[in-house]
């Protein structure tokens, strides 16, 4: 009976455990991934089956499945011969010539194993989604910062010109006006050339001209005008992080951002971790990911658990009444789940998914279309609990400043108690000098 073992360095037949022929890969880790990808030629190895015209047990299933796709008589071993074979691979290696004595067998498949791990961290490496996942995360940092570089904008030119900040919503356009320098050099043209409507360039000129802010200095300006050009710069830096995004997510997960967007898929992408992970979630998790700590909360009180965490932001959850959030989420967060799954094993854009979904989110807009005696219950219980924990905070925060106050009243009773013993000391000394002028000392 033939048997054709796979090993970490070639493929070896033998024949009544006597080795017949050898076939040794040229590059041990990537050959041995392809024959377990079951990309693999062989045609050396399958030439020479053909010319025996037996039947042949196989060692693996991936090589198992080469065989037959090139029509070769073959079967998987029992498990007692993959038992065996395993106990004995490195005397297998060694009899095939792939090495010359078992140190050298172990130095070999040592060298295979950094090998094989290094090209798994490689190809884990090079995986589009995690490039995703880091690109949804800087698109969020940098909404971040620019927040609080704005809002530092604002405060520092407000002493300049404050009524602007009443004006202008647009931190762009308040970045583009600090540009432009004080408010005495302020034209309409400037005005205009941020983009503002004809009615704001008129109002921004009458208020320039009769404002009450204190001037500022030439060295502060500068300051201030390099926060607003990097306020814009990360602007246009964020717009390109969208464009890459969706990009991305049309070649990557074109199902999955058909049913969240691309921006909601991709946060739900990086708080799974990536994309076979996000397959593998059931509907459920996918609906409260983001929640997590209200999920907990609820399981730890014994409140109402979460609807939806990031799925609020999708526009049909978020436009929804507050009734059918939940409902919608659930169908949504089911949905994602096929999505998610068809872009890792199959191929193209599924557009039945998106298409069932809006049925189904229709039928829960016409059946709750008005709330039920357990939705509002449910809405009455939670707002109760939100102002229980309110009032368990309020309390714990009174009892905090009641220790405080004990602990400060116990720090005055030992600086007193420290006093009156320093002045008994005093005391003490006092006597005892008068006594020494009194007798005189001996």
């Amino acid at each position: 009976m033939y048997s054709v073992i796979l090993t970490e360095l070639g493929i070896s037949v033998f024949n009544d455990e006597k080795m017949e022929r050898a076939f040794p890969f040229s590059n041990s880790v990537k050959d041995y991934l392809s024959v377990k990808d079951k990309e693999a030629k062989l045609n050396e190895l399958i030439n020479y089956l053909t010319s025996i015209q037996r039947g042949v047990s196989v060692s693996d299933e991936s090589l198992l499945n080469i065989l037959k796709k090139n029509y070769i008589d073959c079967q998987i071993m029992e498990s007692s011969q993959l038992e065996s074979i395993q106990a004995s691979k490195p005397q297998i290696i060694v009899d095939s010539g792939f090495a010359s004595n078992l140190q050298d067998t172990l130095g070999k498949l040592r060298e295979f194993a950094l090998g094989l791990s290094s090209s798994k961290v490689t190809e884990v490496s090079e995986s589009p989604d995690l490039h995703i996942i880091q690109a949804i995360n800087s698109l969020d940092e940098i909404d971040k910062i620019a927040n609080g570089l704005s809002s530092r904008l604002r405060e520092w030119y407000g002493l300049h010109f404050p009524e602007l900040d009443n004006v202008i919503d647009s931190i762009n356009g308040y970045a583009q006006i600090v540009i432009a320098g004080k408010r005495e050099v302020l034209t309409k043209q400037i005005f205009e050339d941020a983009g503002f409507p004809e009615s704001k360039v008129e109002m921004l000129s009458l208020i320039s001209s009769k404002s009450r802010g204190g001037d500022i200095s030439d060295v502060n300006l500068a300051i201030v005008q390099s926060i607003a050009k990097q306020i814009l710069d990360f602007h246009d830096l964020r717009k390109k992080l969208e464009e890459h995004i969706e990009s991305e997510m049309q070649k990557i997960a074109p199902n999955l951002s058909a049913i969240l967007g691309a921006a909601v898929g991709a946060r739900i992408l990086g708080r799974a971790g990536s994309l076979k992970r996000l397959a593998s979630l059931p509907a459920s998790t996918i609906q409260v990911l983001g929640a997590e700590k209200a999920l907990f909360r609820s399981l730890k009180t014994g409140s109402q658990p979460p609807k939806h965490g990031l799925l609020f932001q999708h526009a049909m959850v978020h436009a929804a009444p507050r009734w059918q959030r939940g409902k919608i989420a659930r169908a949504i967060a089911a949905k994602a789940v096929i999505a998610a799954r068809v872009d890792v094993y199959g191929e193209g854009l599924n557009t039945t998914l998106l298409e069932k979904l809006n049925v189904r989110v229709d039928e829960i807009g016409k059946k709750y279309e008005k709330p039920t005696e357990k939705d509002q219950g449910t809405h009455q219980s939670y707002l109760r609990d939100r102002r229980r924990e309110g009032g368990d905070r309020r309390r714990e925060g009174g009892d905090r400043r009641r220790e405080g106050g004990d602990r400060r009243r116990e720090g005055g009773d030992r600086r007193r108690e420290g006093r009156d013993r320093r002045r008994e000391g005093n005391y003490g000394r006092s006597n005892s000098n008068k006594k020494r002028k009194k007798f005189g000392r001996r």
